[in-house]
């Protein structure tokens, strides 16, 4: 193994000399850590660098919420603590071992629906600088971002009807499963001629919170719960999609990927488990290999199973975010709860991050 590793050192050394080899610039991959509240945690910036240099890392930017510090001396040389050293600030190189920072919750805290916040960072190996790595703090649920509605609608809006767009209905009673919630319903029906099925689709439709970058996200779950007051869910009734897209559960959006052509991905609800109107709870993965599948944008062929770069550039700049709310051929009314995209583990592989935003990407 030692010959192996010492080989492949040589292999880059060599490579690195000669005429008009190019050095490559060191890489500050995305980080997901998880932080109880009114906890801590070390984190190490670890660079990624083919080249083999040594990194030195920076805080780009600090968190808006909780403290960021340098390693006090006696634990960054001897582990000992305290751990705390001097209050970092943004722009501010490392001083810490192994490129390792402090970061520290409040000691009175609250549990929330969401990450702490995010921090980024860069390495360097003295001659370049790697472009920002962004650091995830999140509560122990995993919660990246999400939608309890415990006092309003949270922004969530109804899209698919008559107008383009009106703010969800909120409810702030429970029943069942449901606690404080958003409910929308039909008030439009564009009947397909032959297969039945209501064409004129709505959507609940998530707000600013839930677009954006959230890359991070790769390998965890969309959690929400859906639940009806009224309507005709016998099988004969329900949508099914009508040509070669399917119905679709949730819809997700990327208007800059693919070179700003724009990318959708669907994940079918034939994936899943039907609604019927009762309560039903929903976990979708969030990997390509989970079901989804990408608009061709071509009426005559198959919506397919997107790549793993397609996925993960997805996540990553977010521009909508729709679950399905017209599951029958008639007039229903639905109601959506507790939405939340969680993880606890950064899942992005290196191959996915050559540029920030995964547009890079060589899986």
């Amino acid at each position: 193994a030692a010959a192996r590793v010492s080989a492949a050192a040589a292999a880059v050394a060599v490579v690195a000399m000669l005429p008009g080899a190019v050095a490559e610039a060191p890489l500050a991959p995305h980080q997901l850590v998880v932080v109880e509240a009114g906890g801590d945690a070390v984190v190490t910036l670890k660079g990624y660098d083919l080249d083999g240099d040594a990194l030195l890392a920076k805080l780009k930017t600090v968190a808006a919420s909780g403290s960021t510090y340098q390693l006090s001396k006696v634990f960054s040389d001897y582990g000992y603590e305290p751990k705390q050293g001097s209050a970092m600030h943004s722009g501010e190189s490392v001083t810490g071992s192994k490129n390792r920072v402090y970061y520290k919750r409040p000691p009175v805290d609250t549990k929330k629906v969401g990450a702490w916040g995010e921090f980024t960072y860069t390495v360097s190996d003295g001659s370049s600088t790697s472009e920002p790595g962004m650091v995830t703090l999140v509560p122990s649920s995993g919660i990246l971002v999400g939608s309890n509605f415990a006092r309003n609608a949270e922004g969530w809006t109804i899209t698919g009807n008559k107008a383009a767009s009106i703010p969800a209905s909120y409810e702030s009673s429970s029943r069942g499963l449901l606690n404080h919630y958003v409910h929308g319903a039909d008030d439009t029906i564009h009947t397909h001629l032959t297969a039945g099925d209501d064409q004129s689709l709505w959507y609940f439709q998530a707000p600013s919170s839930f677009l954006g970058h959230h890359g991070i996200a790769y390998g965890g779950t969309l959690d929400f719960v859906l639940s009806s007051f009224h309507g005709d869910f016998s099988a004969d009734k329900l949508n099914t999609g009508v040509g070669s897209s399917d119905l679709h559960l949730v819809v997700l959006t990327c208007d800059k990927c693919d070179t700003n052509r724009g990318v959708t991905i669907a994940f079918p609800l034939k994936k899943t488990k039907a609604f019927t109107g009762t309560t039903a709870q929903y976990s979708l993965s969030l990997k390509e290999s989970a079901g989804w599948v990408k608009d061709p944008k071509n009426s005559l062929a198959k919506w397919a199973a997107p790549s793993k770069c397609d996925f993960i550039e997805l996540l990553s700049g977010l521009s909508s975010v729709k679950i399905l709310g017209d599951f029958t051929s008639w007039y229903e009314s639905v109601a959506l709860d507790t939405v939340q995209i969680k993880n606890t583990k950064a899942q992005v592989p290196i191959c996915a991050q050559g540029t920030p935003d995964a547009s890079k990407c060589s899986c």
